[in-house]
């Protein structure tokens, strides 16, 4: 009876708490969450639903295993705070509770894998999906918001201004590569040279012409 008891309570406090969340969030959902530009990899939104409560359910069942098992404070105590950050995540869409999140489930995934392997084994799933949410969110967050174009605009101003120092370093070397072919009379001797770099040394040389005159 002990037994059923604290199996009931491991298992129906994550999912209760998931559930009071999910409806407390529903409205959202249904609201300005939908205006939200979103990647084409985002799930449909009926999705999450059934896949939280898979994961509540497998949670509570490893913490019940860990439970028996005398796992000690520790372990269980690291499942109580990513159990809070979880639902902490749901209510504020909070990035840093989110990564923060994803810390705690990691040391506790590592402490549950010193009492029950199969216990540490059921958290896995779990952690690949809060992954694959924090992913998500960042996406959403990048796409969305104003600081977060900035971001991304910035990354890219960052990304494409590097591809433009390579493109010019490599013109540059090109170029002077080719210009003892020409300076030599290389193509009438029979040496060939690839034609973007005479075109480069042909620029060089009329810029430094015009300049002459």
């Amino acid at each position: 009876m002990g037994n059923a008891m604290s199996l009931a309570a491991s298992v129906g406090v994550p999912l209760l708490g998931g559930m009071v969340i999910g409806l407390s969030i529903a409205p959202e959902i249904k609201g300005w969450y939908k205006t939200l530009k979103k990647p084409s990899w985002n799930p449909p939104d009926w999705l999450f639903g059934p896949v939280w409560s898979v994961m509540y359910c497998a949670m509570g069942l490893a913490a019940h295993r860990v439970y028996l098992a005398g796992g000690g404070p520790l372990p269980l105590t690291l499942y109580a705070a990513q159990l809070a950050l979880n639902f902490a995540w749901s209510w504020l869409r909070a990035l840093l509770a989110l990564q923060a999140l994803l810390g705690v489930l990691g040391a506790t995934i590592y402490e549950f894998s010193k009492v029950d392997t199969v216990a540490a084994q059921m958290m896995l799933p779990y952690l690949g999906w809060v992954s694959f949410a924090s992913a998500l969110t960042w996406n959403i967050y990048l796409n969305n918001s104003q600081e977060g174009r900035r971001a991304k605009w910035a990354a890219s101003e960052a990304s494409q201004g590097a591809a433009r120092r390579v493109e010019g370093a490599a013109s540059e070397a090109t170029s002077q590569a080719a210009t003892p072919f020409l300076a030599t009379g290389g193509e009438r001797q029979g040496d060939s040279v690839p034609a973007e770099a005479a075109a480069a040394t042909a620029a060089r040389s009329g810029t430094s012409q015009g300049k002459e005159e």
